[in-house]
């Protein structure tokens, strides 16, 4: 595999993916940041064509490795195909997530953004108890955890609901949510 990567690809591509693999690791952390709904539609082409680069470069490594060196087990063909969808989540991420979550934390401040509510009365798991799930929002971003039962209860799929926290105005950090 080495042969048909060179080290500046390799930099290229770790560099590609690293900002939408710390936007999940923000997720997973518990911090609840939201894109906004204009940027997301805003930066949905742009976003794919981020996450379709580095798949379609590791589908075209991997399909020139099967030449090379044939694929022994299993697990050698389940990391083949699963490496560009992963690819292509991160890549998309970059655009997506990173890029409002990166101006949010270095040049944010309180602000307020519309949502739309998806779902307010499912209960969550023990890492996103009392979710409320919005629309139009990329996957693992489109839910605020820990929102009071008061306040989810007054919600209504397809209603409006403020989200207040610190961010601009393509995305912030959720702290508070309200009708």
């Amino acid at each position: 595999m080495k042969r048909l990567v060179g080290r500046p690809v390799r930099i290229l591509l770790a560099v590609w993916l690293l900002p939408g693999m710390l936007a999940v690791f923000v997720r997973m952390a518990g911090f609840n940041f939201l894109p906004s709904i204009e940027w997301t539609s805003n930066a949905n082409g742009p976003s794919i064509v981020a996450g379709l680069l580095p798949a379609a470069y590791l589908s075209w490594l991997g399909w020139k490795a099967a030449d090379v060196t044939p694929l022994g087990d299993g697990k050698a063909a389940i990391a083949m195909l699963s490496a560009p969808i992963f690819a292509y989540f991160l890549g998309k991420n970059l655009v997506a997530i990173a890029l409002p979550m990166a101006l949010a934390m270095v040049a944010g401040n309180q602000v307020e953004l519309s949502f739309t509510v998806a779902n307010a009365d499912r209960w969550g798991d023990s890492k996103c108890r009392t979710p409320v799930e919005l629309e139009g929002l990329p996957f693992l971003f489109d839910t605020i955890c820990r929102v009071r039962d008061d306040v989810r209860m007054s919600l209504l799929p397809g209603g409006p609901a403020v989200v207040t926290g610190r961010g601009t105005s393509l995305g912030l950090f959720a702290e508070s949510l309200s009708p």
